[in-house]
């Protein structure tokens, strides 16, 4: 009898769910974003907002699809989303602490907890996707 280790389905399971998880958030934003590209208020942030959920969103959801159907291309995807996810909270944070609001936010009402607390679905995909387990799990698929 051979006894061998598990490929990953246990984490690569939950980073595709949080992947998943992660893009329908930042599609409120790209609703979000596309609301402010109607308004009437500054153009340039609007899109900015709008861009930077998109690409946020169409990184994780192709990742987390790519995680769900075991391809190793959903794995890369789904790291480089996490990070780009993570890199685009830190510079709210220091943005907004500089006086430089983006994505909605306006004056002082940055919410350092709000934003602190996207990052740790971020990082746990991140974690998740990037362990070798994963990386097997993408190998081996669901057989």
């Amino acid at each position: 009898m051979t006894v061998t280790g598990s490929r990953g389905g246990a984490t690569g399971i939950p980073a595709a769910v949080l992947a998943l998880l992660g893009g329908l958030f930042h599609l409120v934003g790209v609703a979000g974003g596309a609301v402010l590209v109607a308004g009437d208020g500054d153009l340039g942030r609007a899109l900015l907002t709008f861009l930077l959920h998109l690409i946020v969103a169409a990184l994780l959801i192709v990742g987390g699809v790519g995680l769900v159907l075991a391809k190793p291309f959903g794995r890369l995807v789904t790291i480089g989303g996490a990070a780009v996810a993570l890199l685009l909270y830190l510079a709210v944070l220091v943005l907004g602490a500089a006086g430089v609001y983006f994505l909605g936010l306006s004056g002082s009402a940055l919410p350092l907890g709000y934003v602190a607390i996207l990052c740790v679905p971020a990082v746990a995909t991140l974690v998740l996707a990037s362990v070798p387990a994963t990386a097997r799990w993408v190998t081996g698929g669901w057989s």
